[in-house]
């Protein structure tokens, strides 16, 4: 693929130093930033950028695109966002290594854990590869908008090695440890970027199944000093407890993660949020990490740039009307036409309030109804604060309107594509203090986008647009 050149004149370059911005042309030559100078003399295409910023891309380190980079060139919706770099492979979840008897299972795993169709999946990869190596081939062979690190995923090479007895979680036998810890020397070789796996009990097969959550130091041990050998890769994993680590759980992955770290003498990421449960766990999982790298051990919680949402709307994965009678008379017509019945018809809209009050989901919590503080808010064309006032608590109260009829006037807004925003993580205090506490500390990295992934319940891709408008432009308080 012949990468292209051309110069970028009269720009504002931010440059990502923390340097102030300054005006200059950029020269890239086969694809490579060769210069960065005031009137560059060349003949190459030239694209005005005057009164327009210049700045690097975003590298988005925890993406699930890898089946969708198989048909996607673009990589949507991360394009859109100012990435230009995407990693995949995250959580131990992916399509290489596979046996042709694999691929299915493979498929459902994705399925289950990463919300992503599996009939996309099915009729979309073509599956020309086996191998780790002969997968990053494949993804060689495209043409894409923007560039792709790939990891290994634990428990693609734990069925790949063990077949059923690794998806049914059995012990690994140390043969088994040493083959998959081969395999991923040899992909490392071939240019993959690192590895990553899962110990989440959140992650789970349609059928139950827990893909290598069970697996302990013994097993990841040989794979750590395989990449030692290699010269060294990031490790990136999903811990026990992520979504609520608790004493009992903490302490043991901490020490799994440094563990992790001395023996491959590399960086180890484990993902972390703040949960209502223990508002303050987060502090100290990032205190221990950070007495560990005094110590030279490289571990750092991997965070995210806002809460941890669940979208709820009438074409979205949930909404707080659909477990009632009424709502399966809807659920086969657009949202314009369902948006259109319900405010034309007074009777049923009462019902689907009715039906909504006498059936429990998640979004029947008293917090939702009763807490200001708690921001079940309405997303609309202006910027959230994610404030109290903002919440349907308080526009309840405001209004002297039930909290669910004013969810329901919320999602037939905008004809019919109105939306609710339920934050489970990162606001137990009611604003974005702590992301912002976690995003200053040396031991965190920002990730967690799950871009390509979940799309029926969240779009978190665009994280990094929210980086800039939020924290970078927008912000008034949390």
């Amino acid at each position: 693929m012949e990468s292209a050149s051309f110069v970028i004149r009269n720009g504002t370059v931010v440059d990502g130093t923390g340097d102030k911005p300054f005006v200059a042309d950029v020269l890239v030559e086969d694809g490579y930033i060769t210069s960065v100078d005031s009137n560059i003399n060349t003949n190459v295409e030239s694209i005005d950028a005057q009164d327009l910023l210049v700045t690097p891309g975003w590298i988005d380190i925890h993406t699930h695109y890898d089946g969708q980079l198989t048909w996607d060139p673009f990589l949507r919706p991360s394009c859109w966002h100012g990435v230009t770099t995407v990693i995949t492979g995250n959580c131990g979840i992916g399509f290489a290594p596979v046996q042709p008897a694999g691929q299915k299972l493979l498929v459902e795993m994705m399925e289950s854990t990463e919300d992503i169709p599996a009939k996309c999946l099915e009729e979309s990869i073509d599956w020309n590869w086996e191998t780790f190596p002969e997968y990053m081939d494949s993804i060689s062979d495209g043409n894409y908008a923007l560039d792709i690190g790939v990891q290994i995923p634990h428990a693609a090479v734990r069925f790949y090695v063990m077949g059923e007895r690794g998806a049914r979680n059995e012990p690994a036998t140390p043969a088994d440890s040493d083959e998959m810890a081969r395999i991923v020397a040899e992909s490392l070789r071939e240019g993959a970027l690192g590895f990553s796996f899962s110990r989440t009990k959140a992650h789970t097969y349609l059928d139950g199944w827990q893909p290598g959550t069970l697996s302990g130091i013994e097993e990841l041990n040989p794979i750590a000093e395989a990449i030692a050998q290699e010269g060294g890769a990031p490790i990136m994993f999903s811990p026990r407890g992520v979504t609520g680590l608790y004493p009992s759980e903490r302490e043991g992955e901490i020490e799994l993660a440094a563990e992790l770290s001395r023996t491959s003498c590399s960086p180890v990421m484990m993902c972390l949020i703040q949960h209502s449960q223990d508002p303050e766990e987060w502090k100290s999982v990032l205190d221990h990490f950070e007495a560990a790298s005094a110590s030279g051990v490289k571990v750092f919680g991997q965070v995210t740039g806002r809460s941890i949402v669940t979208l709820g709307g009438f074409s979205t994965k949930f909404n707080p009307f659909m477990h009632g009678e009424d709502w399966l008379l809807l659920s086969h017509l657009s949202n314009s036409e369902i948006a259109h019945k319900i405010e034309s018809d007074p009777t049923l809209r009462n019902r689907l309030i009715e039906g909504a009050e006498s059936t429990r989901n998640l979004w029947q919590s008293r917090k939702f109804f009763e807490d200001k503080t708690y921001p079940l808010i309405p997303l609309g064309e202006t910027s959230p604060q994610y404030e109290p006032f903002e919440s349907i608590a308080s526009i309840s109260e405001r209004t002297q309107k039930k909290p669910l009829e004013v969810m329901l006037e919320v999602l037939c807004s905008h004809d019919g594509n109105g939306l609710l925003n339920y934050p489970h993580y990162n606001y137990a205090d009611g604003n974005l203090d702590a992301v912002h506490e976690m995003l200053r500390h040396p031991n965190s990295r920002l990730g967690l986008s799950d871009a390509g992934a979940h799309l029926e319940t969240l779009s978190d891709a665009s994280l990094f647009t929210f980086m800039l408008t939020h924290w970078a432009r927008d912000r008034e308080n949390g």
